[in-house]
């Protein structure tokens, strides 16, 4: 349980502010005096007092926080003395107004010392270095691994891409590590106890137990808290850092589900790199869609929606007018195109503080130009879903963490160009997804979270054979080699 010494550490980040604020305002003064000169002295005199008094009460704050053993006790050193430096000079600017200018100047400069520290040890070492900070990752930096049944005669082996031994863990894990989890989990910064730079730290775990079950991604808390909604406090990375690929995410849980080897080799294909797409395909493992997010990676066409969708965007329409997009701005609506120059729009209700049914209803101004819908983590309720029937050419839609329970599925059947379904932690049943075997064109639905059993599973794959059901089960198949030998021959 939090003590409340820990408690009032934890106000350190936002009490910092006001001495830095308040200190340079003072100085600013200053100099304002000096160029105008107008006579601020006594402004001048509270506003160092004032900062003074902010900055030797934002380092109370901060040494209760180091005492949490969060940080490294060497970075936590530079920054603690720099800190009660300016307090120190802070006051003595005040009282000493013969030496002001002095000691004021070596104020600013001991504060701008100050904040460096606190900067790295908030956002990791280099965070305000313009060449040291790691750069952005994109989806295009995995390599592919080589499947055992690739290694076959010599006849195909000379026309395979020329193939190297590499350290899993070394060369793909650790640099996603790096670059998203070391400025919180390392030798500079520990929080929650945890660090993640060597194989002993991470075998170890935190204050909260283990974060890594070999062959279990989805019990292993390195890999599961990157599956939670972004607004959920135990979601990693946190809410506006920057957020893991698809391809990164795909590794981790690649990694740990085989093992999660410190040591052990695989065979890549030599200085091969592939985009997303391409590496999917050789990658031996299939994720839910949750982790191929809008929020996490751009979200990438797949062969299973290319159908309906391509031929939806294959007649172009007119675009909503200006005026409707402005409605839904106001409603915080966002309409975007799904593909420039057909007219055809996604609308996201992510950003919709206040949620109304009649937006629903509003959804017949775009009624013919609407293809994806997201109204995931809204309260919305099953009856509230019958305006979507007039949306005849919506191909996705997102239910994520809505309200929703078996009867809607009955209002969704009615829409004969929906392909793809999330009802990610919604209520549906085993009785209520059999009815998704009569929806026309749908391909792929999710279900992880919901109170649908194994056994409810199967009955509705028996039913409709076709349909592809994400589950949150991770299953692993290797691609079949023998298609491109065939095809080759």
């Amino acid at each position: 349980m939090m003590t409340v010494a820990e408690y009032i550490g934890r106000f350190h980040p936002l009490l910092v502010h006001l001495p830095i604020g308040i200190l340079l305002f003072g100085f600013a003064l200053m100099l304002y005096q000096k160029v105008r000169k107008v006579d601020v002295t006594e402004a001048i005199s509270l506003a160092w007092l004032a900062g003074a008094i902010a900055a030797l009460l934002s380092c109370g704050a901060g040494w209760l926080l180091a005492q949490s053993g969060d940080y490294e006790a060497e970075a936590v050193q530079v920054h603690q003395w720099t800190g009660l430096a300016t307090a120190a000079l802070s006051f003595l600017t005040y009282a000493f107004a013969k030496y002001r200018w002095l000691l004021a100047s070596l104020t600013v400069i001991v504060l701008t010392v100050a904040g460096h520290y606190g900067g790295n040890l908030t956002h990791g070492e280099g965070y305000l270095s313009f060449g040291n900070r790691p750069t952005e990752a994109s989806d295009t930096t995995a390599v592919a691994l080589v499947p055992e049944v690739v290694k076959q005669d010599s006849s195909v082996a000379a026309n395979q891409p020329q193939v190297r031994r590499t350290f899993f863990y070394r060369d793909q894990v650790v640099p996603i590590l790096e670059k998203n989890c070391y400025s919180c989990h390392s030798a500079k910064k520990k929080k929650g106890g945890l660090r993640l730079d060597t194989e002993a730290f991470i075998q170890k775990g935190g204050k909260n137990g283990g974060v890594l079950v070999a062959g279990n991604p989805q019990k292993s808390k390195l890999f599961s808290y990157l599956l939670l909604p972004h607004d959920d406090e135990m979601h990693m990375p946190p809410k506006g850092k920057r957020q893991l690929t698809s391809q990164e995410v795909a590794i981790l849980h690649h990694w740990i589900a085989k093992g999660a080897s410190f040591k052990e080799e695989v065979e890549v294909i030599q200085n091969q790199q592939l985009s997303e797409v391409e590496a999917s395909a050789i990658l031996p493992l299939t994720l839910p869609t949750l982790v191929v997010d809008s929020a996490i990676a751009p979200q990438k066409e797949t062969s299973a929606f290319a159908s309906v969708e391509t031929s939806i965007l294959a007649k172009p329409t007119e675009a909503p007018t200006a005026s409707t997009v402005t409605y839904f701005q106001q409603q915080q609506v966002t309409l975007t195109p799904v593909q420039q120059g057909t007219g055809y729009v996604a609308a996201n209700f992510v950003n919709v503080k206040a949620y109304q049914p009649s937006m629903l209803k509003e959804l017949s101004r775009v009624q013919g130009q609407l293809v994806r819908l997201r109204l995931s983590n809204q309260p919305v309720r099953d009856e509230e879903l019958k305006p979507l029937s007039a949306l005849t050419n919506l191909n996705r839609l997102n239910l994520e963490n809505t309200q929703i329970t078996d009867a809607a599925l009955a209002e969704l059947k009615q829409l004969p160009k929906l392909e793809q379904l999330n009802l990610y932690g919604t209520a549906v049943t085993d009785e209520g997804i059999q009815q998704l075997a009569t929806y026309p064109q749908l391909k792929v639905v999710y279900l992880w979270k919901t109170k649908v059993t194994p056994q409810g599973i199967g009955r509705l794959k028996r039913a409709k054979p076709t349909l592809k059901i994400e589950d949150g089960q991770q299953r692993f198949t290797l691609p079949d080699t023998n298609k491109t030998t065939k095809t080759q021959s």
